[in-house]
C-alpha cells in the first residue's frame, strides 16, 4: 500500500509539473505550420538544421511529383492524339510514379508534423528537468521540486 501511495504521489507531482510549466511553444501551431509550409514547424521550434533538411526533402518530393504529373499528362495527350500504345505505356509508368510520389510526400509531411508537435512539447525540457530531483535510498524515495 505504501508503494502505491508513493507511486501515485510521484505521478501526481509529474502531472502537476506538466500543468504548471509554461511552454512557450504551442504544439498544435507547430504541427499546423509543418503541414502548411515545408519545415515550418521545425523553424517555429527553432530547430534550424531539421528545418533545412525537411525543406529540402519536401521541396524535392514536390518537384518530383510535379515532374511526373506533367510527364504523365504529356504522354496521355500524345496517346489521345495518335492512339499509339507506347505512349499509353509511358503514361502508365509516369502515372504510377506520381502516385508513389504522393505517398512519399504524404508520409514525409505526416512525420514532419509529428516531429514538430513533439519538439514543441519538449522545447523547454532541459530547464524543467532541473526543477525535479528524485533520489533513491535503501527503501525510500525522495522527491524534491523547485518552484
Amino acid at each position: 500500500m505504501k508503494k502505491i501511495l508513493v507511486l501515485s504521489f510521484v505521478i501526481l507531482l509529474i502531472l502537476s509539473v506538466n500543468l504548471l510549466a509554461e511552454n512557450p511553444k504551442k504544439p498544435l501551431k507547430s504541427a499546423a505550420l509543418s503541414l502548411i509550409i515545408p519545415g515550418g514547424g521545425q523553424f517555429y521550434n527553432e530547430s534550424y538544421l531539421k528545418f533545412g533538411f525537411v525543406l529540402a526533402l519536401e521541396g524535392s518530393l514536390i518537384g518530383l511529383t510535379a515532374y511526373h504529373h506533367f510527364k504523365s499528362e504529356d504522354y496521355y495527350d500524345k496517346y489521345l492524339a495518335t492512339g499509339d500504345e507506347k505512349y499509353y505505356d509511358k503514361y502508365s509508368d509516369y502515372y504510377y510514379k506520381r502516385q508513389n510520389d504522393f505517398w512519399w510526400l504524404g508520409s514525409t509531411v505526416l512525420l514532419s508534423m509529428i516531429d514538430a508537435y513533439v519538439d514543441a512539447h519538449l522545447y523547454n525540457f532541459s530547464s524543467e528537468k532541473k526543477r525535479i530531483r528524485l533520489k533513491f535510498e535503501d527503501q525510500s524515495l525522495l522527491v524534491s521540486f523547485i518552484f
